[in-house]
C-alpha cells in the first residue's frame, strides 16, 4: 500500500499527515486592499529592534510575504519564495517575510527561516498593526506592492499546495505573475485569490466575538476538551505540525481551532454519521463539547482558575505500546533531500530468533516524523523468500504500520500474529520532503506473548487489481469480494485508495442472500486513512461474503488529480491507484465462548482493538 496523505481518539493532522489542518481555497473573502496605498507600520526586526515597514520598499517591488510556525503549507512555500526572491533580486524587487503571530519567538521564527534557506529579512508583526492594514488572512498570504506603494495583487503564491491537497507541480504561478505585471508598470490578470495556510488568529476577534461567560474557561471546561481531543498528536514531537498543550498556544490558534472545529474537520473521523458508536477508535466531539468550545473560541477565551486546569497528561517518551522486548533499526540513517518526489524507499532487517516468536504488540517508530509519511513493516517468511517488493504482504507477511496520528498495534488478550523463525523484517519507507533536508532511522519495537496464544490473527485485504479507470471518469466503480473459509470474527476495517479515490463500502452478504452495509465512507480522504475498529466484532458465517465499493473520481474536477487525462490501472506509487479493502480477523470462537476484544494487560499506551495492517497488495 503506498499513502501521500494520511488516528486515535486524540488526534487533532495531519496529519497528516501527512499533510496537514490548513485553511481552504474558499476561504471568506478579505477586505479588498487591492489598488490600496502601503501605509508605514512598525513591526520587530529579528534582534527585537523596532523598524518601520517603509524602509523596506527600496526598489521597484515589494513582496510582503506572511508566514506562520507550525504551520505546514507555510513551511513549504518558505523555499519557494526564497527562489523567488534570488530569481527577482537582479530586476530590483525586495522580499519581506512577516510572522503575524505574537505568540512565536523570535529565535524560533529566525531558525525557522534559516533552516528552510530564506535569505531575505523577516520581521514579526507582534502588534498586528500591518496585519489589520492589509486584512491579512493566512500564513501563506503574499502581497505584491509596486513602486508608488500601491498594492496590485493579494493572495496565493501558486496553486500546488491546498487543504490535505498537493499538486507535483503548480499550474498557474499567481506571484510571478503579480510581480512580473508590477514591473511593467501594469496590473496582473488576477489581482486577489484566496490564499491557503493557517489562519491568523487577530488579537482584535477576542473583544468582537460574543462573550461566553464566566462559566466557561480554559481552566474549567476548555483545557480538558482539548487534552483529550488533541493533545496526543499535537505536542512536540508528534505528528500534529503544532503543540495544543497550554493556554497561550491553544489561543494563538484559535482561529484555526475555530474553522476546524466548525467544519468538522477535526477532530477527523471519516465515517458516514449513521456508524457513530460503532467504533472503538471514533474520533468525534459530542455535540456538548462542540458548542462548549465553540463559544468559548467565539468569545473573550477567559482562562479561569489556573489552579483548577488539569495536570499535563503523562505520555510515553518514545513507546506508546511500552518498553519492546525487541527493537530493530534501519542499519543505516536515510538523508530525505529539502524538496522533490523521494520513491519508496525498502531496507531490510534480519530478525535473529531461531524459534518462532508470537508477536501482542509492534509499534513503527519514525526517526524524523517530520518527513516520515508512513512505514509499512513486513515479514519476509525464510521458506518463501522476499521475491518482489511491489509484492511485499501479497499473501500474506503483512506486520504492521505507522501512519500519521495513528496507535500502535496492541492485539486483543489471547490474540497474536506469528514471527517465522529466521525471519526478516523489511520496511516500506514513503518519505515526505518539507523544505529542509533531514536525516532519518525510523525503527520496529516488538512485544513478545509471555502465555498462550487462543487465536491468530489475519489480515485479509479484499482487492480487485483488475481495472481502468477512463480518463475524465468522475464516478468509476470498482468492486471486489471475499469469502472466509470458515466463521470468522472481523475486528477491523481500513479501506486504502489513492488520490482518486472518492467513496468506499463494505457490504456483508450472508448466505440467505441479505445484505447490510456494516461500513460507509462517504468522503474518504486519501490524508486520514483510517482503521476503523469495531466495538463488538462482525461475526462473518461460513458461505456469507464481504463485498467491497470503491468510487474514483478521475476528473479535474479532482485537485488531487495528478493527470486526468490519462486512464488509470493498479499500481503501488500515488500516481497510479489501488483498491484494497482490509480486513482483521481471527476464527469465530464457538458461542459459549468470550474473549475481551481488548488487550488489557498490555502496559504501554491505553488499550484498543488491533488495528488492520495494510500492505503493499493483498490477497483475494
Amino acid at each position: 500500500m503506498s499513502m501521500d496523505r494520511a488516528g486515535r481518539t486524540a488526534l487533532a493532522v495531519f496529519a497528516l499527515v501527512i499533510m496537514a489542518v490548513v485553511a481552504t481555497r474558499t476561504l471568506a473573502t478579505p477586505e479588498d486592499r487591492v489598488n490600496a496605498e502601503l501605509k508605514n507600520a512598525t513591526l520587530r526586526d529579528m534582534k527585537g529592534k523596532e523598524v518601520k515597514l517603509l524602509d523596506y520598499h527600496k526598489g521597484k517591488v515589494l513582496v510582503l510575504a506572511f508566514t506562520g510556525l507550525g504551520c505546514p503549507i507555510s513551511e513549504r512555500y518558505m523555499p519557494r519564495l526564497a527562489e523567488l526572491s534570488k530569481k527577482y533580486a537582479s530586476k530590483g524587487v525586495h522580499f519581506v517575510g512577516i510572522n503575524a503571530s505574537p505568540k512565536d519567538a523570535l529565535k524560533a521564527i529566525h531558525k525557522e527561516a534559516k533552516d528552510r534557506g530564506v535569505g531575505f529579512p523577516m520581521l514579526q508583526d507582534k502588534n498586528q498593526e500591518l496585519t489589520r492594514q492589509l486584512d491579512a488572512r493566512t500564513s501563506t498570504e503574499v502581497f505584491v506592492i509596486d513602486k508608488k506603494r500601491v498594492v496590485r495583487y493579494r493572495g496565493m503564491i501558486d496553486d500546488q499546495y491546498a487543504l490535505g491537497e498537493k499538486r507535483d507541480k503548480p499550474k498557474v504561478k499567481y506571484l510571478q505573475k503579480a510581480i512580473d505585471a508590477a514591473l511593467k508598470g501594469k496590473d496582473p490578470q488576477v489581482t486577489r485569490t484566496a490564499a491557503p495556510g493557517c489562519l491568523i488568529t487577530r488579537g482584535e476577534s477576542r473583544s468582537k466575538g460574543k462573550s461566553a461567560g464566566s462559566k466557561i474557561t480554559y481552566a474549567g471546561q476548555v483545557a480538558r476538551i482539548i487534552q483529550e481531543n488533541c493533545v496526543s498528536c499535537h505536542r512536540p514531537g508528534q505528528v500534529g505540525p503544532f503543540p495544543l498543550d497550554s493556554y497561550e498556544q491553544v489561543t494563538g490558534w484559535s482561529a484555526m481551532i475555530g474553522m476546524v472545529v466548525r467544519d468538522g474537520r477535526m477532530p477527523p473521523w471519516n465515517a458516514d454519521k449513521e456508524f457513530d458508536g460503532h467504533f472503538i477508535n471514533e474520533r468525534k466531539l459530542s455535540k456538548k463539547e462542540k458548542e462548549t468550545l465553540l463559544a468559548w473560541l467565539d468569545g473573550d477565551m477567559p482562562r479561569g482558575d489556573v489552579k483548577s486546569e488539569p495536570p499535563p497528561k503523562k505520555w510515553p517518551k518514545q513507546w506508546r505500546i511500552g518498553k519492546p522486548d525487541k527493537v530493530y533499526y534501519m542499519a543505516e540513517s536515510f538523508l530525505v533531500p529539502k524538496d522533490g518526489t523521494v520513491e519508496y524507499k525498502y531496507f531490510e532487517i534480519p530478525t535473529d530468533f531461531k524459534e518462532d516468536k508470537w508477536i501482542v504488540a509492534m509499534e513503527a517508530h519514525p526517526g524524523a516524523p517530520e518527513v516520515v509519511h508512513h512505514i509499512l513493516a513486513f515479514i519476509v517468511d525464510p521458506k518463501n523468500g522476499r521475491g518482489k517488493t511491489d509484492q511485499l504482504g501479497l499473501e500474506d507477511g503483512f506486520l504492521c504500520a505507522t501512519v500519521p496520528g495513528d496507535t500502535p498495534s496492541i492485539f486483543p488478550k489471547g490474540c497474536a500474529k506469528r514471527l517465522p523463525a529466521g525471519a526478516k523484517i523489511v520496511l516500506q519507507m514513503h518519505y515526505t520532503t518539507n523544505g529542509k533536508p533531514q536525516r532519518d532511522r525510523s525503527a520496529i519495537g516488538l512485544k513478545f506473548s509471555k502465555g498462550a496464544i487462543e487465536r491468530e490473527v489475519s489480515t485479509r485485504g479484499i482487492y480487485n487489481m483488475n481495472f481502468e479507470i477512463p480518463a475524465g471518469a468522475a464516478g468509476h466503480e470498482v468492486r471486489a469480494e471475499f469469502s472466509p473459509p470458515e466463521d470468522i470474527e472481523v475486528l477491523s476495517f481500513f479501506p486504502h485508495m489513492h488520490t482518486r479515490g472518492r467513496s468506499w463500502k463494505y457490504i456483508l452478504h450472508d448466505a440467505s442472500g441479505a445484505q447490510r452495509t456494516v461500513l460507509s465512507v462517504t468522503d474518504y480522504d486519501f490524508n486520514w486513512q483510517e482503521s476503523y475498529i469495531l466495538k463488538k466484532p462482525l461475526l462473518v458465517r461460513k458461505g456469507s461474503k464481504i463485498e467491497c465499493i470503491g468510487i474514483f473520481d478521475n476528473s479535474d474536477k479532482n485537485f488531487d488529480n495528478p493527470d486526468p487525462t490519462k486512464p488509470v490501472k493498479w499500481g503501488e506509487q500515488t500516481w497510479e491507484e489501488m483498491m484494497i479493502g482490509y480486513i482483521d480477523w481471527v476464527p469465530a470462537k464457538q458461542p459459549e465462548a468470550t474473549s475481551a476484544l481488548v488487550n488489557t494487560s498490555d502496559q504501554g499506551e491505553a488499550p484498543h482493538a488491533v488495528r488492520p495492517p495494510e500492505s503493499a497488495k493483498a490477497s483475494r
